[in-house]
């Protein structure tokens, strides 16, 4: 095929283009990838041996990391032996007391193991499993968890991943562009050789020369280049117009808008690339008013994934110690940001938390438990003269479960872990533990939720991308999607029952070769048949062991000071955040009905173990 030529038909390349460039539905979402599994292995093993207390987050850290191995591609695997195995060798029996050596061992296996997964050496072979795994025609799930493995890898070896994975997508979709700055970056063509009427034509290249250019671009050592990264705060002073603290510059937003705006007379002391004509500097953008304070953090030269990042702790490291413990209130961190790379710049719009705190709320667009508890609020007001002191423990705990959705995910988890505390104290008594109340009220509550949650996800997602597709394939697909998804004043609702029966359509009227295709598929397979529905069971019924099992190791290293990984807290406080939710909604409408609180739940507790005991009788269809 020569250079400008029309593409050939849909082929596994496209769904590889597809998957890198895409946005990412993580069907991962709330486990731990590998390398997390294996921080978390490596704090545990500085705490003590499997005994006594410690002995739950022995076990919470085996099945994590167990699974995170599971997940892994073949050729992932292969390279990380022999290590490997010797690891999941220490850990094939739980190392109690005695086995202090195991231990100090299983510790320096982690570590060699996170360094090489930091160092960019497994990302050829993630890569390849990537390739496979959309080639061979595996599942959706695989593909997502080996698309995700190979984002984290490029993140932890301090490349810039979500730029790499446009490029690659590029190349793998024959983007004439694409496969050209491909080349520059390796080296392989002058950057003076570049044809700028190639916008928007194929390159000609074969799926192995493709393949085989992309494997070349993740080996590539990361880029490297001078970062200096802007931040915004409100409610925030300086005594002077400029002061600098080591890598830190604040400026009074005022001044700095009209010297950059209006030309003033202290422009040309200001960074380049805020002043470059060539730097397009977006100086609109920053957030203007007499009490905000603009900060320029600059990073240096060297290869960072999360720039932005980076220099957001090092701002508000400044700040707070500088604050701390006397201001309460002031000096809000604008999300958002500007980023300046060799004078480049790229920005997330400025926004405060409170100007879009919805978007912000865990699983915001999906989880309705909020809106229902504010459409109780007009029911609560016949009880507010009875059952005060009923009334005021529910009413305390929802105030904790609206704080807590705020919150950084630490901080969230004890909120409400405390909130599941209250709620069981007034169902079981002191018969049952926080964990042990879910485990029984919860479980099959959460894998039905789950359930449906997934087939409303698959078919909310049908038809993205579908720009790309023929006339034909677009109103085939348009023609079931319409029926299933109905739109509604801003809301989005469909009947899970006629979804159950039309997803096989939908699957079939998918184009091959697509994401969508595939997700549609094997989510159409999974409820095919009782016995593929006992399957989806089981393994969402494992993963909500997992769940709970590191929910309550976060939640007792954080409340009695043992170790705790970011990744594990951050993969657990949506969870929570959602289940205190539906405790306090059920225990509120049994306020509102003048029940007793424990016949309420009871009673959702027993709806939801019927409906699992027909998925696990391996004789009745689907129902969500």
């Amino acid at each position: 095929m020569g250079v400008g030529e029309a593409r050939a038909a849909r082929t596994w390349a496209d769904e590889v283009a597809q998957a890198l460039r895409g946005t990412k539905t993580d069907a991962a979402q709330g486990e731990l990838t590998w390398p997390q599994a294996l921080e978390q292995l490596r704090a545990r093993a500085g705490d003590g041996p499997y005994t006594g207390r410690q002995r739950q987050p022995w076990e919470a850290t085996i099945a994590d990391l167990t699974h995170a191995v599971g997940q892994l591609g073949p050729a992932v695997r292969q390279q990380m032996e022999p290590h490997l195995f010797d690891l999941l060798a220490a850990l094939s029996t739980p190392p109690n007391a005695s086995a202090t050596d195991r231990i100090a061992r299983t510790a320096r296996l982690a570590e060699e193991l996170l360094l090489q997964a930091d160092s960019g050496q497994l990302l050829p072979t993630a890569w390849q499993d990537l390739l496979s795994s959309v080639r061979d025609g595996v599942g959706f799930d695989a593909v997502d968890e080996r698309l995700c493995l190979l984002h984290v890898l490029l993140r932890r070896s301090q490349r810039q991943a979500e730029r790499l994975c446009d490029q690659l997508s590029g190349v793998m979709r024959d983007d004439a562009t694409s496969v050209q700055w491909a080349q520059v970056r390796l080296g392989d063509l002058d950057p003076t050789a570049l044809r700028r009427d190639l916008v928007g034509s194929a390159a000609g290249w074969s799926a192995q020369a493709r393949v085989d250019l992309c494997e070349r671009l993740v080996a590539a050592p990361p880029g490297t280049a001078h970062h200096a990264v802007w931040h915004a705060f409100r409610r925030a002073a300086t005594s002077k117009m400029v002061e600098e603290y080591g890598p830190v510059t604040l400026y009074n937003s005022e001044w700095l808008r009209g010297n950059l705006i209006n030309d003033g007379p202290y422009r040309s002391s200001l960074p380049a690339e805020a002043t470059a004509a060539d730097s397009f500097f977006p100086t609109d953008m920053l957030p203007e008013g007499k009490d905000v304070v603009i900060a320029r953090v600059d990073l240096g030269f060297g290869a960072r994934a999360d720039a932005p990042g980076d220099s957001r702790v090092l701002v508000q490291s400044l700040i707070l110690a500088a604050g701390f413990p006397e201001d309460h209130h002031g000096w809000e961190l604008y999300e958002g940001y500007i980023h300046a790379t060799n004078g480049d710049c790229g920005w997330k719009a400025f926004s405060l938390l409170d100007e879009n705190i919805d978007a912000r709320m865990p699983y915001g667009p999906m989880d309705i438990t909020a809106k229902r508890l504010s459409d109780m609020a007009p029911r609560v007001a016949p009880h507010l003269t009875s059952g005060l002191e009923d009334l005021s423990s529910v009413v305390d705990a929802i105030g904790w479960w609206r704080a807590s959705g705020v919150q950084p995910p630490h901080a969230s988890v004890l909120l409400d872990v405390r909130i599941l505390e209250t709620v069981a104290g007034a169902v079981c008594g002191h018969a049952r533990t926080w964990y042990e109340y879910l485990d029984t009220y919860h479980k099959n509550a959460w894998i039905r939720r789950s359930m449906t949650s997934e087939l409303f996800d698959v078919l909310w997602h049908a038809r993205d991308g579908i720009h790309w597709w023929s006339p034909q394939e677009k109103r085939a697909v348009i023609a079931i999607h319409g029926k299933l998804l109905r739109h509604d004043h801003g809301k989005s609702r469909a009947d899970m029952t006629q979804v159950v029966a039309e997803l096989p359509a939908l699957a079939a009227a998918l184009p091959e070769h697509t994401l969508q295709h595939r997700r549609t598929s094997a989510a159409a397979q999974r409820i095919s048949s009782p016995g593929q529905v006992r399957v989806w069971y089981t393994d969402l019924e494992n993963k909500w062991a997992r769940t709970l099992g590191r929910l309550r190791l976060v939640r007792n290293a954080l409340a009695h000071g043992g170790p705790v990984t970011a990744a594990a807290a951050a993969s657990v406080a949506p969870v929570v955040h959602q289940l205190a939710g539906g405790s306090l909604l059920s225990s509120l409408t049994a306020l509102i009905e003048g029940t007793a609180a424990a016949d309420r739940h009871e009673a959702h507790r027993d709806r939801c173990n019927a409906w699992a005991r027909d998925r696990l009788s391996g004789s009745t269809p689907y129902k969500p």
